[in-house]
């Protein structure tokens, strides 16, 4: 484990267990920001494009284990950061401070403090709208995006946000806090459940184990009731702010990738992102692959975005 700068309190989880470095040897890294540590792996060389892998709910840096070693092979710089709330980073008790705001302010003190003159965005998930909006405040440094069944708007949901089982039921007050804080549904059962591909014990272990502590999942909480249903929501101003903003978008090369059997995001979704970003290229589609499509086809989705990076000519805009 690499020391932080300053001394803030341990994140949880403190150490990675021996079990976990067979599949994921990366050291985390971390940094401060806005009072709170964020972990990061940052693999390849110092002068290489920065890329940075961003997941989502309820996932951390592990999700990219199959992309780190491809980037850093073709010579870019591959930082997988954990949202402050999930993975390696801070756990915050405090619902008040995972807000869609606090993470793109995370995520800009990430870029700042590691000085990136040029960097890429890898957004998934989350990783998009917090992905995005962070760009939308360093845009002049912004070489590329890429973007992996994730939205960035609001007034397209899909089935399975609309249903009761299991979308609604989470942001009831107190069932939801049953299910997902006493039973743990989404941080200890997301990534293996819905596993395209089929997910061996310790994979599912190295997914779920960093949110062992009692009470350490807010995070998994305050993110499917920051998606909002209808205007007035929370994240709904958020959202359409973000919206708004995407023709700045328009000189900075865009891939879409997306796995089809995702019934989170769907074709929909990704048919209204390139409404919305219509010089982006794409998509390309990966069949066996859901939502955690990064985990169903890593090996194949990292080989096409080191093929897109290189065709940028490793010199961006």
């Amino acid at each position: 484990m690499t020391e932080p700068d300053g001394g803030a309190a341990e994140p949880f989880p403190a150490c990675k267990p021996g079990w976990l470095r067979e599949l994921f040897p990366w050291e985390q890294h971390y940094r401060v920001v806005n009072g709170r540590r964020m972990a990061f792996v940052d693999e390849g060389p110092r002068d290489g494009l920065p890329v940075l892998l961003l997941s989502g709910n309820p996932t951390w840096g592990f999700l990219y284990r199959d992309f780190i070693g491809p980037l850093t092979a073709a010579g870019y710089r591959a930082i997988a950061p954990d949202w402050v709330g999930a993975g390696y980073s801070d756990h915050p008790r405090v619902d008040a401070a995972l807000t869609l705001a606090h993470h793109i302010a995370d995520l800009v003190s990430l870029l700042d403090q590691l000085d990136l003159s040029r960097y890429v965005i890898v957004g998934q998930d989350w990783g998009g709208p917090q992905g995005v909006g962070a760009a939308l405040q360093r845009l002049e440094r912004l070489d590329a995006l890429v973007l992996m069944n994730t939205w960035l708007f609001t007034g397209l949901l899909s089935r399975f946000h609309r249903s009761p089982k299991p979308w609604t039921t989470w942001h009831a007050p107190l069932i939801g806090q049953y299910f997902m804080k006493r039973h743990k549904v989404l941080s200890h059962h997301g990534p293996s459940a819905v596993s395209e591909r089929g997910m061996s014990a310790a994979q599912g272990r190295a997914f779920h184990h960093v949110f062992d502590e009692p009470d350490s999942d807010h995070v998994v909480l305050t993110w499917p009731r920051t998606i909002p249903m209808v205007e007035g929501d929370r994240g709904w101003k958020d959202l359409s702010a973000l919206e708004a903003r995407l023709p700045e978008l328009s000189g900075v090369p865009v891939l879409l990738m997306w796995g089809v059997d995702d019934p989170v995001f769907t074709s929909a979704t990704c048919a209204r992102l390139q409404e919305l970003i219509p010089h982006a290229q794409g998509p390309i589609l990966f069949e066996r692959a859901g939502h955690f499509l990064q985990d169903d086809r890593g090996p194949d989705i990292a080989r096409e975005l080191v093929g897109f990076l290189d065709r940028l000519g490793n010199a961006g805009r």
